[in-house]
């Protein structure tokens, strides 16, 4: 883990507020201002105990041991009451204090280039600034720590002084010196000294083993794979079925132990190693009370001090050493705490490459919008290897393409280059004859609809899948979907498009198949209404009869609209206007369906291997 000098912690310590600020305005003002009369308290205790002491000693009239109380009682209750108002306040925000920080973090993921979301990489930094931002309050208290610190210690030797700074019989030798005045201030020269000692040094060495215990890439990677197998696994009730009829528990749990076994490891190690660092911590802080309680011994035997006053002196001096040790831990700790918030903005300065372009796009009532790729290769971040290669491509307005080929052609690629998922590595890809890096990148993809093969619902209501918002015309949505083909399906529900989807978090939801999923993906794509759609596979999980269903209302529901279509069966490509054939990630081949069976190519060894499946399977849905 790199360290980081004192203008780097500046400007994190700055950016950490920042952040705080954003997240609560008033956080910050609360957590200080929760100290002072903490402060107070504690030493209002000390002044309390040792004055009635000496006034009982003294045997001080009744009735001002009474007075005396009753007005330290009600500074007590006052200071009481000030810092219960303050921590109500700071203790009702807490709960939105962390959410609005975690949300920070949600919003990057959401919002960050799709580049990176696919790299492992970034799920491993996402893991560390959570770990980070769990730890940004820690900035607070901290300072918070040393300004409580330097007032306790201050307002420790306003009271001490009065006590220690006297006159005092002198005593022979040595024992004279630590009587006098001189050697109190060797003795709070050398508890400073070793306070410094210990913060600076056993202190965050320990801090900071603890830092790369928690922050390590191997632990990292253990944190996930631990949550994927307790959450995504065992708590998905969707593997339920899997793991029970397959009798996969073992596997998993065995894969789970060994993971934990490993994260097990790791942590010993590190804790050996602050364990040996809190072992001197433990020895100096000995050394200390030693000293302290020594000097007190040596003024006691002098008779400088009464017996209130020797406790006072012992208290109030193990105040000004707590008072050292704060702030001295305070410039000790925000390094090492830095060294995990650092992770925060790591993950939060994960650079938008992309270029988001500053022309508007045209919007055109005839959906007129043409499409080219001009010498196109695409290599994915990391590989040598090119996953498209000089890829010349152009769609006319309104026609229905269909992209076919082999699994790992291209097809997908070129469809997330289309939409700006990525960019190409060469070439470029233009829209009414302008790069698509120049279009703003929100009006670019408000151009598509798109069904992913692997286009994913969430746990809200059918009616907010379809239309992707909170708000909708219910009449749209049931049209879309009733163009699908669920027509039948959707009466049967009691709530209709304000059924829940899935049961995660309503029990009254409704488990979809994955036929019933793709068709709702359609159906938010028609939802949509945007001028070009996409189809990478959308009826992968439907029957040949439901597939066929779909093909032949297809000009229908894409309307006047450009359309891409991308399937396995090459049967339900033949209503497309043109067939592009794909193959190591290269154009081979394009025409209509018959023109190419016409040709002895890629193509029609693609259809003749699969004409056989397709006549045992759909019979005559889909005879040549």
């Amino acid at each position: 883990m790199k360290k980081q000098n004192i203008r780097e912690n500046g400007i994190l310590l700055k950016r950490c507020l920042k952040i705080i600020k954003s997240a609560d305005k008033g956080h910050t003002v609360r957590q200080i201002a929760l100290r002072i009369p903490s402060v107070l308290q504690e030493y209002l205790h000390i002044l309390i105990i040792t004055r009635i002491i000496d006034m009982v000693i003294s045997n001080e009239p009744q009735k001002d041991i009474i007075l005396f109380t009753i007005i330290t009682g009600l500074i007590e209750l006052a200071l009481f009451c000030i810092r219960h108002i303050i921590n109500r306040g700071r203790n009702c925000r807490e709960f939105a204090f962390e959410q609005n920080k975690q949300r920070m973090l949600w919003e990057k993921l959401l919002h960050m280039d799709y580049v990176y979301l696919e790299n492992p990489e970034t799920h491993i930094k996402y893991q560390q600034a959570r770990n980070g931002m769990a730890r940004l309050d820690n900035v607070l208290f901290i300072l918070a720590d040393a300004a409580e610190g330097l007032i306790t210690a201050g307002m420790g030797f306003a009271l001490i002084a009065p006590i220690a700074l006297r006159n005092t019989d002198r005593m022979p030798g040595f024992w004279g010196f630590i009587n006098s005045n001189g050697g109190l201030f060797l003795v709070i020269f050398i508890a400073t000294f070793l306070e410094m000692v210990r913060a600076l040094a056993p202190n965050k060495k320990a801090l900071r083993y603890m830092s790369l215990i928690n922050n390590d890439k191997d632990t990292m990677q253990y944190v996930r794979t631990a949550h994927y197998y307790t959450g995504d696994v065992g708590r998905n009730y969707r593997n339920g079925k899997d793991i029970r009829v397959y009798g996969e528990q073992e596997l998993i749990l065995g894969e789970y132990q060994k993971n934990t076994d490993n994260w097990i490891g790791e942590w010993e190690k590190g804790i050996r190693k602050v364990c040996l660092a809190y072992s001197g911590i433990y020895g100096i802080t000995l050394i200390s009370n030693l000293l302290i309680y020594g000097f007190a011994v040596v003024r006691a035997i002098a008779g400088t001090l009464t017996v209130g006053q020797i406790i006072g002196f012992v208290m109030y001096f193990s105040k000004i050493r707590d008072g050292i040790t704060r702030v001295a831990e305070g410039i000790g700790e925000i390094s090492v705490n830095h060294e995990y918030i650092r992770y925060v903005f790591d993950f939060l300065d994960i650079p938008d490459e992309k270029y988001k372009g500053t022309i508007p796009t045209e919007k055109r009532d005839d959906n007129e919008y043409e499409f080219a790729f001009h010498h196109v290769s695409f290599r994915y971040p990391g590989s040598e290897q090119y996953a498209l290669q000089d890829v010349n491509l152009k769609w006319k307005i309104g026609e229905k393409m269909a992209l076919v080929g082999k699994n790992g052609c291209g097809k997908s690629t070129l469809i997330k280059l289309l939409c700006r998922l990525y960019d190409p590595t060469e070439g470029e890809i233009t829209l009414n004859g302008i790069d698509i890096r120049k279009y703003q990148y929100e009006d670019y993809m408000a151009l598509f609809s798109v069904v992913f093969q692997d286009s994913g619902l969430f746990c809200f209501s059918m009616a907010e899948n379809v239309a992707a918002n909170v708000e909708y015309d219910a009449k749209r949505v049931m049209d879309c979907v009733v163009r699908t083909g669920l027509g039948g399906w959707l009466d049967k529900l009691d709530q209709g498009i304000e059924t829940c989807l899935y049961k995660n978090f309503d029990e009254h939801g409704v488990e979809i198949s994955g036929g019933e999923a793709q068709k709702l993906c359609l159906a938010r794509a028609i939802y949509k209404g945007a001028p070009f759609i996409v189809l990478d596979e959308p009826t992968a999980a439907l029957d040949p009869i439901s597939e066929h269903d779909i093909y032949t209302k297809f000009n229908d529901i894409v309307g006047t609209r450009t359309a891409v279509y991308i399937s396995h069966r090459l049967s339900s490509c033949r209503f497309c206007d043109e067939i592009v054939v794909m193959e190591n990630g290269t154009v081979v081949e394009r025409g209509s369906h018959n023109s190419l069976l016409e040709q002895d190519g890629v193509y029609k060894a693609l259809w003749t291997a699969q004409a056989e499946y397709y006549k045992d399977t759909a019979g005559e849905l889909y005879a040549v």
